[in-house]
């Protein structure tokens, strides 16, 4: 059961072949101009993971201290220990059981490639060739953590192999002799009978040929699992059965893109590091033109292709899943800074007036000091001058372009053209937001309560950024306590204070993180001042395979709708459902 919140009232529904016959509304029955939506597409490293990690159904056997280079259980040290090999572990060969290469169903076989899009380097995946993999994720080609590796440091395309390069390449056979003819002739067996190999596994924190971590453990981060640490050989036919994350999320997002109706769309991901606040990265501004949208789209403006070509340029390694700080500056998208300075008059540091408005921390502004390495100070926390209207920057060390705060191009390339439009965000995202709460939460709060916002029950917002680690009443969104953490156990407050790998966070118990209070803002705010009427943002959440009690508090804070989708159908069933949600709520 998938439970929706919209406005303040829950229902449920069911996201399964019933809603896939809902579908969006035709264009004929529109009853007013086309909805404004960014989808928001999760780009943190974890989507390269698979949905369920390949099996490692025990503890993976110690190597075999008197075994010799081809035996089984030798500890290679350049290409780790050949412990638990093969295909003919009976555990391990039951858990591989939803795929069988000889089944006539395509579901089951993977002979048809799960994502064949001609704008990518290469089909994902091509049935007839294999692929270097890791249990959690196929092998990626960046930073030196894969070796070898798949897929490439951009994600959109990968490198594949031959059975005996594949195997050639990861058993340590030299084209000129032999290294571990047992190994390598296991693998040819296991690819030719199963369509995969399970290969060698790297010990805990060893460097490895070619400066492989294995892959690294970063400090911030809880400690990887085996699954990371092992090597397959995978068939195309397995990944088209059972793909990566990222490609099922960029397939299905994709797929909605081409078929929406009467909406202008355009697609955003989780901004690079700028040390706090992380601006979004805009991939595609929302589209087309404000003359080629009213009163219906037109399709040559529109350019699908661009679209998904957009979502295809996304690059799935962020080490954050900034949500909050995304949000935010998304808001500023959807302003009219552009035309009055709206967002500039709210959100300039001469306008926050001192460090206590930026964050309710420490007495005099800031917040306590990272935990984790590199064990950053949070004394100076946001008090750059231009800490929330940040520019576009190069970063000289890198030559990489990291984002500013992006507004509308302005005139007909305006994110909103008319009063009577809604303008919504659809965030697909893993699971709770992490590193995510360098917003100007206290301001938001000030301009939100001058206007009598109120929360969905009718109570008035409050908040009071005074002394918070001493304030049992601090104020400001949090609806973790309305939804489940558990089936049958409802969460609290305290189960969104999460701190653990999460630096920096607030120190109000029951409101240590503000994503929500952001999503709150966009929802009741008046974004423009250039239109009539109250120009807010919904914010709608489509959990991909999480039901994280946050995510659910910022759909209801962003008078949106959530969704949870654990597969590739539910997900696109997930996306459309939230469009014609839009389609039919009002400005």
């Amino acid at each position: 059961m998938n439970s929706r919140w919209s406005r303040g009232t829950k229902q449920c529904l069911v996201l399964g072949g019933l809603l896939g016959a809902v579908g969006l509304l035709p264009l004929d029955s529109q009853a007013q101009p086309p909805a404004n939506v960014l989808f928001l597409l999760d780009n943190h490293r974890s989507m390269q993971n698979f949905p369920t990690y390949l099996p490692e159904p025990k503890t993976p056997s110690a190597p075999i201290p008197t075994a010799k280079r081809g035996d089984k259980g030798y500890s290679d040290p350049d290409y780790g220990d050949f412990t638990d090999t093969g295909c003919s572990d009976t555990e391990l060969v039951q858990a591989m059981s939803w795929f069988d290469k000889n089944s006539l169903d395509p579901e089951k076989n993977g002979s048809i490639p799960y994502d064949n899009d001609p704008d990518l380097g290469s089909p994902f995946f091509a049935p007839g060739e294999y692929y270097q993999s890791r249990g959690w994720r196929v092998a990626w080609n960046g930073n030196n953590e894969d070796y070898p590796y798949s897929v490439s440091p951009t994600f959109d395309s990968l490198t594949s192999y031959d059975a005996a390069a594949a195997c050639r390449t990861i058993a340590n056979v030299y084209e000129y002799y032999s290294r571990n003819p047992t190994s390598y002739n296991e693998c040819l067996s296991c690819l030719a009978n199963k369509g995969w190999w399970r290969g060698p596994i790297i010990p805990f924190g060893k460097n490895t040929k070619n400066g492989t971590l294995g892959p690294k453990q970063y400090d911030d981060e809880p400690t990887f699992p085996n699954e990371a640490r092992r090597k397959w050989v995978l068939s195309g036919r397995v990944l088209n059965v059972r793909p990566p994350s990222f490609v099922i999320a960029r397939k299905a997002l994709k797929d909605v893109i081409q078929t929406a109706g009467h909406v202008r769309m355009g697609v955003a991901t989780f901004g690079g590091d700028r040390g706090w606040f992380d601006p979004a990265w805009i991939l595609s501004d929302v589209r087309p033109q404000c003359d080629a949208s009213l009163p219906s789209i037109n399709e040559a403006e529109l350019n699908r292709t661009a679209l998904s070509n957009a979502v295809n340029n996304t690059v799935f390694r962020h080490n954050e899943r900034s949500l909050g700080e995304t949000l935010f500056s998304l808001g500023g998208y959807f302003s009219s800074q552009t035309v009055d300075g709206r967002w500039n008059s709210w959100f300039a540091q001469s306008a926050i007036g001192n460090t206590t408005w930026g964050w309710p921390g420490q007495p005099g502004g800031g917040t306590y000091n990272n935990p984790y390495p590199p064990y950053q100070t949070g004394s100076s926390y946001a008090m750059a001058s231009d800490e929330w209207l940040k520019a576009t920057y190069l970063d000289p060390a890198t030559g990489t372009t990291l984002p500013g705060q992006r507004w509308e191009i302005g005139g007909a390339n305006r994110s909103t053209c008319s009063a009577d439009q809604v303008n919504a965000i659809i965030v697909v995202t893993k699971d709770a937001p992490r590193y995510d709460n360098s917003v100007p939460i206290t301001k938001m709060m000030e301009l939100l309560i001058a206007q009598g916002a109120q929360h969905p029950d009718g109570t008035p917002l409050t908040f009071d950024p005074i002394s918070p680690a001493n304030n049992l009443n601090s104020g400001g969104v949090n609806y973790c306590d309305q939804f489940e953490k558990y089936p049958g156990v409802l969460a609290t407050k305290a189960d969104c204070d999460y701190t653990d790998y999460n630096w920096p966070a607030g120190l109000a118990a029951g409101n240590k993180n503000f994503m929500d209070d952001v999503a709150f803002f966009l929802s009741h705010a008046d974004l423009r001042g250039d239109l009539p009427g109250t120009q807010r943002v919904r914010t709608y959440v489509v959990g991909y395979g999480s039901s994280h009690p946050m995510l659910q508090s910022v759909a209801l804070a962003g008078q949106g709708g959530f969704f949870r989708a654990d597969d590739g159908a539910a997900l696109r069933n997930a996306l459309e459902q939230a469009l014609t949600e839009i389609s039919a709520a009002t400005p």
